[in-house]
């Protein structure tokens, strides 16, 4: 695997300044005031420096600088969701600077944070983002890893995000697997293996390429290669195709088929690899890829396939690394030792030993970040000691051993050690070294044994007799030689004669078979003749019907696209008109501007902004409508939104220390009562800035919920001084609330007000044109 994709989440939305330039940004930050809007340039200002390439400590300086800002900003507004978005990135910088106890601080407060607000999947979210950035160089950090992970998958689990856990469940395993506790990582893919079948996830194919990447470290092969078939056939079963990672499955799936000596079915999975990564233009995987094939065509004798191949891939990447070259001097020497070709062998040595020596220098670098890096030098290398063992060039390969055996053995499979172990048996046997022959031989039937799970104790005792006593053994050897030829000869004879008396059987059987065959073929063709002719004037006239039937599909489809076309044609006449509307509610407002400036009564004014008031009320719908999809409706909780924060600006309320929370359900609604539900929302909102509060301000709170099917809650509540005590609403003749109340039985609801600890506005009104409600989670905002 090259590399492990780790999704990066940031909580809500992303400040991402990858899309603008730096000028731009800053500019912004000059125009902005001690709002939200400030805080957000901040917090992307601070993102981009810290996500820019190259990561020099200005840059991570600079972005520390405009994140503080942003904290102490959110701080001071109380901006509470634009706070932990800030120390979510704040925790991001805190890892690149590798300050763990700092980025883990942040993150559990990030965490918590979300806990409270009982948002339990951005809480698991959070968890699942800190442990993929954590490291596992040791034992204690392993710990701390899956610590992380394992709280994340709680929270995932209890909540019944079944997908997420699966994932988490799959990254417990892969840190196992990283820690090489294979064991727990055999158990945890096995899992997740079930559970992505369950859910009938996509990702059940890269679970099983782990869990048989899991058996290969073990050494467990026959596993392997069964979780590399399910792999593969868990891929081809998927609607979509991972193109990129198909390649590594049918690669790995053609090395196991390669280790059980299967050599045509490695064959066929390591071609499927190498076109796509010709179509990848993945130059790695192709030289990989090839480089197998050629071994499989040289197992399978066919050289002269070998050769062509050989010639026609080596020319696709003329420019190759030295690891690229090194696989085709590999296949070269491999091929020119399967045709004892000794001489065209030793011509190529120096050349390749130069490129290997180069090769080699990275090997132990190349393992840090590819296990399989030490087995791919090592096969590769290995026509070079097979050369000097078919040639019997002792010293040579004893030479070549020694730089083999000096390679890490923790880094290298079963498979890399078995090779090592069968040169060196070769050269101890040839030296007459028969006591460390047998402890070789030892050593490789310990690895063949847990390859095949067969016991191998009445093999190893033959082998002790062998070395023990040779002049015994090459004698009984040689009695065994003649009973064993005496014996295939008497099994051939009698073969032989089985098998002539079974031909003579047979070929009167298939004579017999033939003849009736024959005759039944006659009979059966004089009826398919006339069944075909039936057949054609059937197909004549199916062939008439179909016909007509394409040209009623045409029919329907030219009516459809013009239905199409006059709907959008609709669509763009509706948006026209909403749009002059809200310019003519505009220019309204500015009539109504201009001529307050020539009033000289305060209460005239006054009367003058209400009415501005309203007619924004108005405008904001209108305008709404002509800027979006769907021009029937607004989005009620966007609606009010914008409302509250012309009306904080309009009077000044942050000034006044008034705020505003909001707490809103999102949903649609017809125009038809969107203006209604907006001007009581402006007289109430209004009333309550103007009346409600002293010097000290106040908080005034919007709510605007689904409370049953089609029903809407408006609630407007203040925490002023509250209505005087003799007020009585039937009474009342003041024209915001003969407003409010006639506005109410428009929308077909029932208005009331409340006096207590503020004033309490309260309609309840039933949706019209059975608009349908999707209710969110409660979204506190601070309107600043």
């Amino acid at each position: 695997m090259k590399k492990l994709t780790i999704c990066v989440f940031l909580i809500s939305y992303a400040f991402i300044a990858d899309g603008q330039n730096i000028g731009e940004l800053l500019q912004k930050l000059q125009n902005t005031q001690n709002d939200t809007n400030r805080i957000n340039v901040q917090l992307q200002l601070g993102r981009y420096y810290l996500n820019k390439p190259g990561e020099l400590p200005k840059d991570l300086d600079s972005s520390s600088y405009y994140l503080t800002q942003a904290e102490t900003l959110s701080k001071t507004i109380l901006a509470a969701g634009h706070l932990y978005r800030t120390l979510f990135s704040k925790g991001e910088l805190d890892i690149e600077q590798n300050n763990w106890s700092a980025a883990t601080q942040v993150f559990t407060q990030v965490a918590n944070y979300y806990q409270a607000r009982h948002e339990p999947l951005k809480e698991a979210n959070v968890w699942h983002y800190y442990a993929g950035r954590m490291p596992v160089s040791d034992k204690a950090e392993v710990a701390r890893k899956l610590n992380v992970h394992n709280k994340a998958y709680e929270i995932y689990l209890k909540n019944g995000f079944k997908l997420q856990a699966a994932d988490e469940q799959f990254r417990i395993a892969f840190t196992y697997q990283n820690a090489d506790q294979f064991d727990k990582a055999e158990q945890g893919f096995i899992s997740v293996v079930k559970q992505y079948q369950l859910l009938k996830s996509p990702q059940i194919a890269l679970a099983y390429y782990r869990l048989a990447d899991n058996y290969y470290r073990k050494g467990d092969m026959p596993k392997e290669l069964l979780a590399r078939i399910n792999c593969v056939n868990a891929y081809e079963a998927a609607p979509k195709h991972d193109l990129n990672w198909g390649q590594y499955y049918y690669f790995t799936l053609g090395v196991a088929y390669y280790n059980k000596r299967q050599f045509e079915q490695a064959l066929i999975y390591h071609q499927k690899c190498v076109d796509i990564a010709a179509k990848l233009n993945d130059k790695e995987m192709y030289n990989l890829g090839v480089h197998e094939i050629l071994t499989c065509y040289i197992n399978l004798k066919k050289y002269s396939t070998a050769f062509a191949y050989l010639k026609k891939t080596s020319r696709r990447y003329p420019q190759k690394t030295v690891v690229q070259e090194g696989m085709f001097l590999s296949a070269e020497l491999k091929l020119y030792n399967h045709m004892n070709n000794s001489n065209g062998a030793e011509k190529m040595i120096p050349r390749f030993k130069k490129v290997f020596q180069q090769v080699y220098k990275a090997v132990p670098e190349q393992t840090k970040r590819n296990y399989y890096a030490m087995d791919n030098f090592i096969a590769a290398y290995d026509p070079l000691p097979k050369h000097y063992l078919l040639t019997k060039q002792w010293a040579k390969l004893n030479d070549e051993l020694k730089m083999l055996e000096a390679l890490p053995t923790g880094k290298m499979s079963v498979l890399s050690r078995m090779t090592i172990y069968q040169h060196r048996f070769k050269v101890d046997s040839a030296k007459g070294d028969f006591l460390e022959a047998l402890k070789g031989f030892q050593r490789l039937k310990i690895i063949k044994d847990s390859l095949n799970n067969v016991a191998t104790g009445k093999q190893i005792n033959e082998l002790e007799t062998k070395y023990l006593s040779v002049q015994k053994d090459k004698k009984i050897q040689e009695l065994n030689n003649q009973s064993t030829i005496q014996k295939s000869n008497l099994e051939k004879i009698h073969q032989q004669r089985n098998i002539t008396f079974a031909g003579v059987l047979i070929g009167f059987i298939l004579a017999g078979v033939l003849y009736f065959a024959y005759r039944s073929k006659q009979r059966g063709n004089f009826k398919l003749k006339i069944k075909q002719e039936e057949i054609n004037a059937q197909n004549n006239s199916l062939f008439s019907l179909l016909n007509e039937k394409e040209k009623l599909l045409q029919d329907k489809d030219n009516l459809l696209s013009r239905q199409q076309d006059l709907i959008t044609e609709k669509e763009w006449l509706l948006r026209e008109v909403h749009h002059r509307v809200k310019n003519n509610l505009q220019i309204v407002m500015s009539l109504l501007y201009t001529q307050s400036a020539y009033l000289q009564s305060t209460d005239a004014r006054d009367a003058i902004r209400d009415s501005q008031n309203r007619v924004q009320a108005i405008s904001i719908i209108h305008q709404k409508l002509y800027s979006k999809t769907n021009v029937a409706t607004i989005v009620m909780a966007d609606y009010i939104t914008d409302l509250v924060r012309y009306l904080y600006t309009c009077y000044d309320c942050g000034h006044r220390k008034i705020r505003f929370k909001e707490n809103l359900d999102q949903g649609n609604l017809d125009i038809s009562q969107a203006v209604p539900m907006g001007l009581i929302l402006n007289e109430a909102i209004t009333n309550s800035i103007k009346y409600a509060f002293g010097t000290d301000g106040g908080e005034i709170l919007i709510d605007a919920k689904l409370s049953a099917p089609e029903i809407i809650t408006l609630r407007i509540a203040d925490s002023g001084r509250g209505l005087p005590p003799d007020f009585n609403i039937a009474e009342t003749s003041s024209l915001g609330m003969e407003m409010m109340k006639a506005l109410s039985k428009q929308l077909g609801g029932n208005f009331e007000i409340k006096s207590g600890f503020g004033v309490t506005v309260l309609v309840i009104f039933k949706v019209e044109n059975q608009m349908r409600f999707d209710k969110t989670s409660d979204r506190p905002q601070d309107a600043g």
